[in-house]
């Protein structure tokens, strides 16, 4: 994990757009432009295990897959119906 550049506002709060990079079983089809719910200061680089990803201030890792670990730097909770989709895909894996 890497902290945000100095000078981003943090923490990170607030609404943000998904982007898918790979096929996940855990974010599935997303709905067209997801957006989902941030509150963090710290984050996770893109790496080949990044199933989405999102940009603020630099692109990170918003939600990883390897084999049966998952992971979001969003919180599925309070991201709406999208994140309710997430929290349901997570719990029929």
């Amino acid at each position: 994990m890497k902290r945000f550049p100095l000078g981003a506002r943090v923490p990170h709060m607030g609404w943000n757009q998904l982007e898918l990079r790979r096929e996940s079983k855990l974010v599935g089809r997303p709905a067209p432009a997801p957006y989902v719910y941030f509150a963090h200061s710290y984050y996770v680089p893109e790496n080949s295990r990044t199933a989405a990803a999102c940009t603020y201030e630099l692109p990170y890792t918003a939600a990883l897959e390897s084999g049966n670990v998952f992971g979001v730097q969003f919180h599925p909770e309070k991201s709406g119906p999208e994140g309710l989709r997430i929290v349901k895909n997570f719990l029929e894996i």
